[in-house]
């Protein structure tokens, strides 16, 4: 037997398959686990429900895993450890509506984004109804959000006022409806979800952060194959429908004629989307 092929059956007997690259060969493991860093109380992109992770996130990295033949392993933490542990190896993907930004990609390889979003604030039905009114009350977010800095950057333009952060959006979400703090500023689709699911919350998602919009994707360690990978798949998900159907599931509707959710759009920075 020549000694080329006793080489491939032993790679397929341990579990491997042996591929050339650039005139080497690689050995990717066939089946491997992928560890998904999360915050797993993001609804309604990714969040616990019934001892599972579930969401649209959850949709669109178990349908990746499906086509590449992976197994996923979610490994729950607060927003800003979501992005460092990505950063230092920790996990494999992190994701939960993180927006690409300068200061990310400088650090970690983003894919094609999956959505585009905006932020707002949400406030109590009967609180503040304008940006104009800040100057003097709390406002909360998620802490190493773009919502907390742009909670920061508006301190010039609206405040003086104070600044909450938390691990956990929801937490905000429950301060706003007890009165100890008089807006969240968050993601708006998160927003407009966690409304629906709460009609008896008193909030309302009735301010919108001007001019704003931001790639949504997920995020991979620098250097990474793992990030062309999902992008390859995730890209045939956006030709055959796949993630046209999982848009439609969480929010009811189609995206609209420019999105990301149908269109393959390369990362971009906030606010700096091109034509489509």
């Amino acid at each position: 037997m020549k000694k080329g092929l006793v080489v491939i059956l032993a790679l397929f007997l341990v579990g491997t398959i042996g591929v050339f690259v650039d005139g080497q060969t690689e050995v990717v493991a066939a089946g491997k686990t992928i560890t998904v860093g999360v915050n797993s109380e993001n609804p309604p992109w990714i969040f616990a429900k019934d001892g599972k992770m579930t969401g649209f996130e959850a949709d669109l990295v178990e349908e990746f895993a499906k086509r590449a033949g992976y197994t996923l392993d979610y490994k729950s933490a607060p927003f800003s450890t979501v992005l460092t542990g990505v950063q230092s190896g920790q996990w494999d993907i992190a994701m939960s509506s993180i927006w690409i930004k300068k200061e990310r990609a400088e650090v970690m390889d983003f894919a094609d984004p999956y959505y585009d979003s905006g932020i707002g604030m949400m406030t109590r039905k009967d609180g503040i109804t304008d940006l104009s009114q800040m100057k003097g009350k709390a406002f909360g977010s998620d802490t190493g959000s773009a919502n907390e800095a742009w909670l920061n950057d508006a301190q010039e333009k609206y405040g003086p006022y104070k600044i909450k952060s938390y691990d956990y959006w929801v937490d905000a979400a429950l301060d706003l409806e007890a009165g100890r703090i008089d807006g969240v500023v968050v993601d708006d689709p998160i927003a407009l979800y966690y409304i629906k699911q709460h009609p008896d919350s008193g909030l309302v998602m009735n301010i919108y952060i001007p001019g704003f919009k931001a790639g949504q994707a997920l995020a991979f360690k620098k250097g990474s194959p793992l990030r062309d990978e999902f992008n390859k798949i995730q890209n045939e998900m956006k030709k055959d429908g796949t993630l046209l159907e999982i848009h439609k599931k969480w929010f009811g509707t189609e995206p609209p004629k420019d999105s990301s959710v149908i269109n393959i759009v390369a990362p971009y920075m906030p606010n700096e989307k091109p034509a489509m």
